[in-house]
This record gives structure tokens, C-alpha cells and sequence, in this order.
């Protein structure tokens, strides 16, 4: 245990003041009183003091024994509100007065826990609080502080008892764990998305089975039918295991917040649900960030490891440079060669387009792409505000043009044959599961 610090206590304060005023009586105590005894008691009482210091500061100079065992989960959830118990020993034969303190990360808000407790000798005690982390990422609690009441209660002396435990924070994906608890599949309607009818309308040979009416002609099997002497379908499914690669920006468009997240945040929460969706669909997924950090996660299968993808970008932020798509578009097509849907999420502004015709191009050599941009709600906002002022109008007559050159880009990449995706950050998941949905219906893959 390390010493902190050595403050005084409200005892000594009280103590302190009636020496001063004492002091500042003495002048006038002198002129009444003929004794001298009565006249060096003020002294006296000072030496007193002196000596009840040195004395207090000698007794209390080694640290409490007490016993610290911290209970919280390692993985949490961000903006999620988790308990921590918290339970203190007294391991001296005397009572210990103590206010206690966790040394917790600077974005963690918890609630008020100093309290005052009373532990009798050999006494245990259990406490509790809660805590909520607002960033995502490694977390690490590094010990407590204690401040204890010295033995003559003179004096309040702070301990540190270093008590480490290390934390991961992960976005908050409760929605998965709502719908299916990463065991069944989604619920599509619950989340606002389009049904689509996947039952016998893939690419893929499933089995056999007895006609039924209404269905296609071409869907007969009339060797089988010959054979049994009654109409005998083919039924298909969904294509399984093809490649499904993420491309997430995570430069400085990506900073900008959108209520409580920014669109980063937004963008990794949707991609895990497709990429939730994909796998459950027997898909291999890869996702690629780009910024000034790339990392790369390939050949992702089964819905169960859902959770490497989450281990692998959990503790990853935008940085505040500009993301280069043409680099970022020649390095997956060196880690990545195989024919896939490429999805790319990002927030496109105007200038941004001449790069990322050449990127797409690139891109499509091998690969179907589409393109998911972030819309700005400050376009609306402008549209919407009043015009009032010359400043108004030229806001106004800005955004206007800005959100035309975005269109005449967008129609630029969509006659490239580009899929182009535009939607608000809170859209973002039904936008792109959809998309994936709509890509494997149609068999285009």
C-alpha cells in the first residue's frame, strides 16, 4: 500500500482555531488575570497539541490492514450501466474509520460511492456501485484509495492499495442478443426491414419434392416425374459460402456525431449485424478498415464467431486525416482476389468523387460493389431553417449545391454500375441488410 497524502482533520481544525483565538485573547487576559500559571496555559496548551502531532503522526504512520476483492464482469458494453461489488476486510485488531474511493478510467461515469464505513476488527463488508463506460476499448481499474482517521483523529490520511483488473468496453450490441441471443435468426420485421421470400428461389439445388400448384413449369423435374408417375419439383436455396468483404472508413468524415454516436460508431454497429446476417446465411465475411490504421479480418464463418469480429474493431476510433480510397481499394485486391460483394461505408462529400471513381473501378475487376454513404442531416437543417439574413441564403444556396454535385455523383457511379446506397446513420442497418438480402435473392453474386 502507498502513501498518498496527509490533510488535516475537522477535530485538529477545531482544536487549531481555539489556540488561535486563544492567542489573539491572551493580550487582554493579561491586563485581568495576576497568576502567572493562568498566563503560560495557553502555551501549555500549544506544547500539548505539539506533542498530541508528533504523537498521532507515530501511531498512524503504517498502512490499514485491509483486505480489497473487486467483483466485475471483464467485458462490458458501452453506454451500458454495469455493478461493481466491492467488498472490504479489516484484518488489524483495532477499528478502522475509512472513506473509500476506486481509481476508475476518466470516461467511466459511476455514481456517488464515497462512503463512510466502520469496520470492527476482523469485520467484512460488501458495496456496491455502478458504473457506465462511454468509450469503447481496453479499460483498466488500477486500484483504490483509502483515507483513514488517525489514532488520536487528528489527521485524515489518503493510502493507495493498488487492486488492478483489466476491462474491454464493446459497442453495445443488445439488439443481437434481443432478437436471437446469437442462436437463432434474425427477426426481420421487428427491425423495420423488408421480408423476402428466400424459400426455393436461389441458384442452388436443395432436393425434390412434390409439385405444388401455382408453382413455375420450369421448376419440374421431368425425368423424376416420368419415374414416379406424378409432377415432381426442384426445389432451390440460397447460394451459400460466397464472400461478403466490409471496407469501413474510419478517417475524419466518420468523426462527426449523430445524437449520441458518431457515424463510426453507427457504421459498426450496423456492419456487425450484417455481417451477423451474412454468417447465418452459411456467407464468409472479411472486413477491411481504412484510415490511418488498416486492419484486415478475412474468412470469417459461422454466425457463432460473430464475436471475433467484434474483438477485432472493438477498440478501433477514427483518426482526423483524410481516408484514401485508391490505397485502400489496391490493398484488398491483393489480400483478396476472390469475386465478392464489397461494401463500402463512408461518408461522401464532393471532392471525394474522382478518387472514388478510379478505387471502384479498380474494384470491379473481380468484385460487385456497392457504395454506403452516410447522409448529412445539416443539409436538411439549412433547407428547413428560415432564410432571414444574406448569410441565410448563401447557406442555403451552398447546400443546394452541394447536394447536387453529390446526386450527379452518385448517377456517375450508379452508370458505372456501382450500387449506391445513400442513407441517415439511424437507417444504416435495414439499409444494408436489405441490400445483402436483395444481392442474395437476385443471384447477381
Amino acid at each position: 500500500m502507498k502513501f498518498v497524502s496527509i490533510r488535516p482533520s475537522k477535530r485538529l481544525l477545531k482544536v487549531t482555531f481555539v489556540l488561535l483565538l486563544s492567542a489573539l485573547l491572551l493580550p487582554i487576559v493579561d491586563q485581568f488575570v495576576i497568576i502567572d500559571m493562568w498566563r503560560r496555559l495557553p502555551f501549555v496548551l500549544m506544547g500539548l497539541v505539539v506533542i498530541a502531532l508528533f504523537f498521532d503522526v507515530i501511531m498512524s504512520k503504517k498502512a490499514p490492514k485491509v483486505a480489497i476483492n473487486r467483483s466485475l464482469i471483464s467485458n462490458l458494453s458501452l453506454y451500458q450501466p454495469a455493478t461493481v461489488k466491492f467488498v472490504l476486510a479489516n484484518r488489524s485488531d483495532s477499528p478502522i474509520h475509512l472513506e473509500w474511493k476506486e481509481h476508475l478510467p476518466n470516461d467511466w461515469v459511476c455514481e456517488t460511492y464515497h462512503s463512510n464505513i466502520q469496520l470492527t476488527p476482523a469485520e467484512q463488508q460488501e458495496h456496491q456501485y455502478v458504473v457506465t463506460p462511454h468509450k469503447r476499448g481496453p479499460a483498466q481499474i488500477t486500484g483504490c484509495y483509502l483515507r483513514v482517521i488517525s489514532y488520536c483523529k487528528l489527521f485524515q490520511i489518503t493510502w493507495f492499495k493498488a487492486h488492478q483488473s483489466e476491462h474491454k468496453v464493446y459497442p453495445n450490441f443488445s439488439s443481437i442478443s434481443d432478437l436471437t441471443g446469437l442462436k437463432g435468426s434474425v427477426n426481420l420485421q421487428q427491425m423495420g426491414l423488408k421480408k423476402f421470400n428466400l424459400r426455393g428461389t436461389g441458384m442452388d439445388f436443395l432436393q425434390l419434392r412434390d409439385y405444388r400448384e401455382g408453382e413455375s413449369l420450369r421448376q419440374i423435374d421431368w425425368r423424376a416425374s416420368s419415374r414416379f408417375k406424378k409432377l415432381i419439383s426442384k426445389e432451390f436455396q440460397e447460394e451459400k459460402n460466397q464472400h461478403v468483404v466490409i471496407m469501413l472508413d474510419s478517417g475524419r468524415r466518420m468523426r462527426v456525431q449523430d445524437d449520441e454516436l458518431s457515424y463510426f460508431e453507427h457504421s459498426l454497429n450496423a456492419l456487425i449485424m450484417l455481417s451477423f446476417t451474412a454468417l447465418k446465411n452459411g456467407d464468409n465475411l472479411s472486413i477491411q478498415s481504412f484510415g490511418r490504421e488498416s486492419r484486415w479480418l478475412s474468412q470469417v464463418r459461422g454466425a457463432q464467431n460473430v464475436s471475433r469480429i467484434m474483438h477485432h474493431f472493438y477498440d478501433l476510433y477514427p483518426e482526423k486525416i483524410a481516408s484514401d480510397y485508391l490505397s485502400a481499394a489496391q490493398d484488398l485486391m491483393k489480400k483478396h482476389p476472390k469475386r465478392s460483394f464489397i461494401v463500402l461505408v463512408t461518408c461522401l462529400r464532393d471532392e471525394d468523387f474522382d478518387d472514388l471513381l478510379v478505387s471502384v473501378k479498380i474494384l470491379q475487376e473481380k468484385h460487385l460493389v456497392a457504395v454506403v454513404s452516410i447522409i448529412e442531416p445539416i443539409y436538411n437543417h439549412i433547407e428547413n431553417k428560415p432564410i432571414e439574413s444574406i448569410d441565410d441564403a448563401l447557406d442555403y444556396a451552398s447546400s443546394n449545391v452541394l447536394q447536387r454535385s453529390i446526386e450527379h455523383n452518385i448517377k456517375r457511379l450508379k452508370h458505372k454500375g456501382v450500387i449506391c446506397i445513400q442513407t441517415k446513420a439511424s437507417g444504416l442497418t435495414s439499409s444494408l441488410i436489405n441490400s445483402y438480402l436483395s444481392i442474395k435473392k437476385a443471384g447477381v453474386l
